[in-house]
């Protein structure tokens, strides 16, 4: 049984897998092991478009079906995979709806990975939520967790 790289990755900030993905193809490499792509689309307060609620903002659509977005989710991870992930270490695409860190420890156990690997930045007023998020996942993973900075 191949070792199993979790990477989970915000599909809106380039930033969260252009050194964090290849550090997991790298660590399958390493282990025999295989990558798992993820994404989490994150819960959004009624009356707000997801498009608009992950900058900040607060208008848009009352009319979204999150199915459709983790499906679009799902579809651009593919894409991306293809492109950087070798097919001799691809393990699969996981594409969640709900609080990130808790998608992302769930996925992990389900998976039996022995190591997730995911980006986090310095925090600044545009970012902010994603170190809390890699904290999180750090503190509350059962298996280890290898953190990337930019």
């Amino acid at each position: 049984m191949s070792k199993k790289i979790l990477v989970p990755i915000d599909l809106e900030h380039q930033s969260s897998w252009l050194k964090a993905l290849p550090n997991g193809v790298n660590q399958a490499r390493i282990l025999d092991g295989e990558v798992w792509l993820m994404t989490v689309v994150p819960h959004i307060p009624s009356g707000i478009d997801w498009r608009y609620a992950i900058r900040g903002e607060e208008h848009g659509s009352i009319d979204y079906d999150v199915k459709d977005f983790v499906k679009q989710a799902e579809e651009r991870m593919r894409e991306l995979a293809k492109e950087h992930i070798p097919e001799d270490y691809f393990g699969g695409i996981i594409a969640a709806h709900g609080t990130i860190y808790e998608k992302i420890v769930e996925a992990a156990e389900e998976i039996g990975a022995e190591l997730i690997v995911m980006a986090a930045h310095r925090p600044s007023l545009k970012d902010y939520l994603l170190g809390p998020n890699t904290a999180r996942v750090a503190r509350h993973a059962a298996c280890s967790v290898q953190i990337v900075r930019d």
